[in-house]
């Protein structure tokens, strides 16, 4: 037996479990030059292989460069095969080496903070509203981090935090100061549909809270522009403004802060826009009723007043 080809043919990874049997079946049966001799059924019998698979298998190992054949010896016994066993190592398994060359410095990695993260995209439309420009939206953002701290990862709850900071810094000036523009005049000039009435400009504070009493139904303030605008509501959005607040004056004063105050405003617009479906339905009945009873014939006035209630969204029960 020959330890050395018993040692290469364990290293083989490139080859068949029958191919790995069959060589080292032969590095056991071979001297150290790696010369065996055999005849193919004494092999086939103790690899559990036919003699033409034998042969196959053999056929593969020598084309893989593991063995070369030699001469077929005829004798009484049967044909002795000569084979020569290679002892090149071409298909051993990977030895790894340590490399004596210093390793490369690997660069930690950066982890960023939110106080020095870009602004998040659900902070435009805020940043927006407030007039921020793109270019220093990264800065405002980081300024509200570093004053108002990161006490919650809640998307929702971060967004109200933000819009009562930047309010807050836009009455004291500090978002100006933040995106290098001079504080515009809180005031803003008289809107022509009220008339020649005398207008009060909105109190500035220095504080994100206000009162429902000093609020100036004849004036909406930029927090709630935006909020009206987009409601596309059918009645005047003056009207409207001055509605919600008259209503609030007309209770207890309230001392709440700004996101309170549109999250009330928004109600107002839900509301008022189901009133606005309730009477073009209404509406709609009494068109279709007046049509029926003109076919049938006259209206008694009791049911055209009825109708006429029914059309301000009221409901007689008489």
């Amino acid at each position: 037996m020959s330890t050395k080809f018993t040692h290469i043919a364990w290293q083989q990874t490139d080859i068949t479990a029958n191919e790995k049997l069959v060589l080292l079946k032969l590095a056991d049966i071979s001297g150290q030059d790696g010369n065996v001799v055999f005849v193919l059924s004494d092999i086939a019998k103790e690899c559990l292989l036919g003699e033409f698979g034998l042969a196959d298998v053999l056929t593969s190992l020598a084309n893989k460069g593991l063995l070369t054949k030699g001469q077929v010896e005829s004798t009484p016994l049967g044909q002795k095969h000569h084979f020569t066993l290679i002892s090149s190592e071409p298909n051993r398994l990977p030895v790894i080496e340590a490399s004596s060359a210093a390793p490369t410095a690997r660069q930690p990695s950066r982890v960023t903070t939110m106080q020095e993260s870009s602004a998040p995209g659900w902070s435009v439309p805020s940043l927006d509203l407030y007039k921020v420009p793109p270019n220093s939206r990264d800065s405002v953002w980081q300024n509200f981090v570093r004053e108002h701290g990161t006490n919650t990862t809640n998307i929702t709850r971060l967004a109200r935090q933000l819009e009562d900071w930047l309010e807050y810094s836009k009455r004291s000036g500090s978002l100006q100061a933040v995106i290098g523009e001079q504080q515009p005049n809180y005031r803003k000039e008289q809107n022509s549909n009220f008339g020649s009435k005398n207008q009060s400009a909105q109190p500035a504070t220095n504080s994100q809270y206000l009162s429902t009493h000093d609020l100036n139904e004849f004036e909406i303030p930029d927090w709630a522009s935006q909020t009206i605008a987009f409601s596309r509501l059918e009645i005047d959005p003056n009207l409207f403004w001055e509605k919600f607040v008259v209503y609030y004056k007309t209770r207890a004063n309230e001392y709440t802060n700004v996101t309170q105050m549109l999250n009330k405003l928004r109600l107002w617009i839900v509301n008022e826009k189901q009133a606005e479906d309730r009477r073009k339905q209404a509406e709609e009945r009494r068109r279709q009723s007046y049509q029926t009873s003109n076919k049938s014939g006259d209206v008694s006035p009791s049911e055209e007043f009825r109708e006429y209630l029914r059309g301000q969204g009221k409901n007689p029960n008489f």
